[in-house]
């Protein structure tokens, strides 16, 4: 008679592998959502830092003024950054685009609300050589409510360049090099 070896896994072999899948997918999750709260960061400087590139690049290139603002339905600049912002072309300096034209529109990120530091201006404007037009500004990213996302601090300064601060620590409150103190 031959000798059966037996096949497949015991009951405590199956409870030991799920127990040990359960720690490791306990410890990998929440490094998963930190991940993904970052990458919707990253993505959110990167389209506003394209933003202003493209906006200051135009201006040189048209050598004419170029505005980044949002816009009302009336094509009006506005300080409600929960609306699509426009780039366009502005020689009248009305802060409307000239015959209509707008070169390039960004939809609101999804995780975020956006609030302007532009003195209540509510837009960013270049000049023909890169620069400014009128001071330099900055938008305040605060996550949304519910959402763990880090806010960011996004400054243009009078040269027309562009940077990011970020809250690491996830207190929603942003200490800037030289003092100054960010809040959502």
């Amino acid at each position: 008679m031959k000798k059966r070896i037996p096949w497949g896994f015991t009951l405590v072999e199956l409870l030991i592998t799920i127990a040990v899948f359960a720690i490791i997918a306990g410890m990998a999750i929440p490094a998963l959502h930190q991940e993904i709260a970052n990458g919707h960061q990253r993505q959110l400087i990167a389209t506003f830092h394209g933003a202003f590139s493209y906006a200051r690049s135009q201006a040189v290139h048209t050598g004419a003024p170029v505005i980044l603002c949002p816009l009302s339905p009336s094509l009006n600049c506005v300080d409600n950054w929960g609306l699509p912002v426009a780039i366009f072309p502005d020689s009248d300096r009305d802060r409307r685009p000239d015959d209509d034209i707008v070169w390039r529109y960004i939809q609101p990120p999804e995780h975020y609300r956006i609030h302007s530091r532009t003195g209540r201006r509510g837009y960013f404007a270049f000049g023909p050589n890169g620069l400014m037009l009128g001071a330099s500004g900055s938008l305040v990213a605060c996550p949304t409510a519910g959402n763990k996302q880090p806010m960011s601090y996004l400054a243009v300064n009078r040269g027309g360049r562009f940077r990011a601060v970020h809250d690491d620590d996830l207190d929603n409150i942003i200490r800037l090099s030289w003092g100054g103190v960010i809040r959502c």
